[in-house]
């Protein structure tokens, strides 16, 4: 799927150019679906588009809804049942066995820069989110919300987009906050009233902090970024233009003393972070900062002696073995077989998704639980 965050820089961009554009929003599914609710398409007044809301199914007849959309300028929702093989109403002949409600919104330059924020808001927040959208409003009553109205509930803030009209329903909605965090990837439906609303949760993307800046670093990050994960690279060198411009996607900061590393960089019970700077003493003093701030994932590059060395290091010079528990992964990687750079990035990307989504990383063909089981916070630091 395409990431949020590539979405997100879709509508930035297209604010800054003054287009408007419609965005597709999957806002409620029943049964199996390839993408969940919140997956999102951003299409633009030429046709082209940024982003899925299936694995290519239904793109193609969202961008022919999405122009009635742009012309009329009123939102609307569009429903696709592939409960049965038949798909003849749309020719698809998708056999997912699933109901998937899509919310298509015209959005002017203003709306999608106010969108955007929502959403990178939600990216950028320490525990989960929810978003609440109207998706229908029966009747045109004076102080309605109208259809395509946002609300972000993070921690105890509100943020809103769009119209919820004077009554009661925002409100209202807010009580369902707590009910859709638990529904988690399923997304929620709610009738407030004579309102609709759908409710998205989204988790915070994945901090990455990568200590090492030598050429195997490259692909690490830039599978990442694409994932849209909050990517920061640790080089102990002054930074020049030459060293951000080898990590697209990426923030690069210097930080001269690797025991120093929690003042340089935002390290929370939600980072994860890689060692592999390929010098002893610098990974060393690494593993240590990152270790005292109690990140939720550590990796280390190199053989198993190597990092049993640094540990007994770090035993003597404390008087106590360091406390490592599940979160200290050394050597690194999920064993995938493969070699080379791209090969062993691969490997930890796959590790560090699989970690901060709590599974364990195994053949989806094993798996006896729901494919898209709503993953557990790595850390709850408020409440909604």
């Amino acid at each position: 799927m395409t990431t949020h965050r590539a979405v997100v820089d879709a509508l930035s961009r297209a604010a800054q150019a003054s287009e408007s554009t419609v965005l597709a929003t999957v806002v409620r599914v029943t049964g199996s679906s390839y993408g969940g609710v919140g997956a999102r398409m951003l299409v633009r007044s030429d046709g082209s588009a940024v982003g899925l809301v299936s694995g290519g199914c239904l793109e193609s007849d969202l961008a022919e809804h999405a122009r009635r959309v742009y012309a009329t300028g009123r939102a609307e929702v569009v429903r696709y049942d592939t409960r049965d093989d038949d798909d003849a109403p749309w020719g698809l002949g998708l056999g997912c066995n699933g109901v998937i409600d899509v919310l298509l919104e015209p959005l002017s330059p203003s709306l999608a820069r106010n969108l955007a924020t929502l959403i990178d808001q939600a990216l950028a927040a320490d525990s989960p989110s929810v978003v609440a959208t109207v998706i229908h409003v029966v009747g045109s009553e004076t102080g309605s919300p109208r259809v395509g109205a946002h609300a972000l509930f993070a921690s105890t803030e509100i943020q809103t987009v769009g119209e919820w009209g004077t009554g009661s329903v925002l409100a209202d909605a807010a009580e369902h906050v707590v009910e859709a965090l638990s529904a988690g990837r399923r997304g929620l439906v709610r009738e407030i009233g004579a309102v609709e609303v759908a409710f998205e949760v989204v988790m915070p993307a994945v901090r990455l902090v990568i200590c090492g800046t030598g050429p195997d670093a490259a692909p690490v990050t830039r599978f990442a970024s694409e994932l849209g994960w909050d990517v920061t690279v640790v080089d102990h060198r002054p930074l020049t233009g030459a060293s951000s411009a080898r990590f697209p996607g990426a923030r690069v900061v210097e930080c001269e003393e690797a025991l120093l590393l929690a003042r340089v960089v935002p390290l929370t019970l939600r980072s994860a972070a890689v060692v592999m700077s390929h010098h002893f003493p610098r990974d060393r003093d690494y593993v240590q900062a990152l270790l005292a701030a109690n990140v939720a994932y550590l990796g280390v590059l190199g053989p198993r002696a190597r990092t049993e060395r640094m540990l007994a290091e770090l035993t003597t010079s404390s008087g106590t073995p360091p406390a490592i528990g599940d979160r200290f992964f050394a050597p690194v990687g999920m064993d995938i077989g493969g070699e080379g750079p791209d090969a062993i990035a691969l490997a930890i990307i796959s590790q560090v998704a699989a970690v901060t989504s709590g599974r364990a990383g195994g053949h989806l063909r094993d798996r006896r639980a729901a494919l898209h089981a709503s993953p557990p916070p790595l850390a709850t630091t408020g409440s909604i």
